[in-house]
């Protein structure tokens, strides 16, 4: 015995299981959409972290080189050769109250004709 079924029945029938073909079909596109996305940015994730370890590596490298170059003992030895300066003898030092002995003021109205 055989049921009968309507044509509009198959039909429905047919078009629901061609939607949900085509949403399974679109899903799985999306999918690997996504996921080669996703690998992709893994990829540029671990390209950007070595460019930042080889960043830092430099930084390290000019931050030594810094370093050598302020060492006070080194400047005061490039300043002595080149620029003919030496370290301040304690006969050059004066204290505050010293200054007005060694260098007395004028007085204001001396050079002033009335």
């Amino acid at each position: 015995m055989s049921v009968y079924v309507p044509s509009h029945i198959r039909a429905a029938r047919r078009m629901t299981a061609f939607i949900l073909f085509v949403i399974g079909v679109s899903l799985t596109v999306g999918l690997y959409y996504v996921k080669t996305r996703a690998q992709s940015a893994k990829k540029e994730v671990r390209r950007l972290e070595r460019l930042i370890s080889q960043e830092e590596a430099s930084l390290q490298v000019l931050k030594a080189e810094i370093a050598y170059l302020e060492n006070p003992q080194r400047l005061m030895e490039l300043s002595e050769q080149h620029l003919g300066l030496k370290p301040i003898a304690n006969d050059n030092v004066i204290s505050i109250s010293d200054i007005a002995v060694r260098f007395p003021l004028r007085d204001s109205d001396a050079g002033v004709d009335e």
